[in-house]
């Protein structure tokens, strides 16, 4: 029986690629190109950005201080007032399992967006991972584990990210839901989703 969802935010309760991703990317790109950044670098953000973030890639690319903190720069400045959730995020109210929302990022963007979005009231905790890769989470998972008292077994994870949140809940023996929102990488899940309607089914289904 599953105790604990965790559950990921950009992409996963919210349309990050649409809503934000893309635009951001966009002044990101110009600014970043008249201080240095190549075409080779910009193919490799533009298909790694949205659904690795962009200190992840900026490290991948052994990107300049100066590229870093444009990049930075823009992504904390972005425009966040018309993001909105997806309409099935309404489910989660009827989820009965304690809920956690596990996200990526910048501390004060990321709890913006939750703000803007009205969606923390849905959860139990809020979790920010500044560091956002594999083993950050893995390493949050593995606390949250210890503090509501569950087994991995017992613990749903539910996100986009092949990478980040699916492999980390794979790597402690938890059930992994990859929700494909609109085309990403597919990762190594036990569930695969298109919305939380069949998430919802899923955990009738365990019940």
């Amino acid at each position: 029986m599953i105790k604990l969802i965790i559950f990921d935010l950009d992409n996963t309760l919210f349309d990050t690629y649409e809503q934000l991703g893309m635009h951001v990317l966009d002044q990101m790109i110009e600014k970043m190109k008249s201080a240095g950044l190549t075409d080779e670098q910009e193919k490799v953000l533009r298909e790694k950005y949205v659904t690795t973030g962009f200190r992840t890639v900026a490290n991948m690319l052994k990107l300049s201080d100066e590229l870093k903190a444009i990049g930075k720069s823009t992504y904390e400045n972005m425009d966040l007032s018309k993001i909105t959730p997806f309409d099935d995020v309404k489910l989660i109210k009827r989820f009965s399992q304690k809920k956690i929302l596990v996200t990526s990022g910048t501390e004060r963007v990321q709890n913006e967006k939750i703000r803007i979005l009205g969606i923390a009231p849905l959860f139990d905790e809020i979790i920010v991972d500044l560091e956002g890769s594999g083993n950050s989470r893995m390493k949050i998972f593995m606390k949250l584990t210890g503090a509501y008292e569950v087994r991995p077994k017992e613990v749903l994870v539910i996100g986009d990210n092949a990478e980040a949140e699916i492999i980390a809940g794979n790597n402690l023996g938890m059930i992994t839901v990859q929700i494909f929102r609109r085309h990403f990488l597919k990762g190594k899940a036990d569930y695969y989703v298109k919305d939380l309607h069949e998430v919802k089914k899923i955990l009738d289904e365990m019940s």
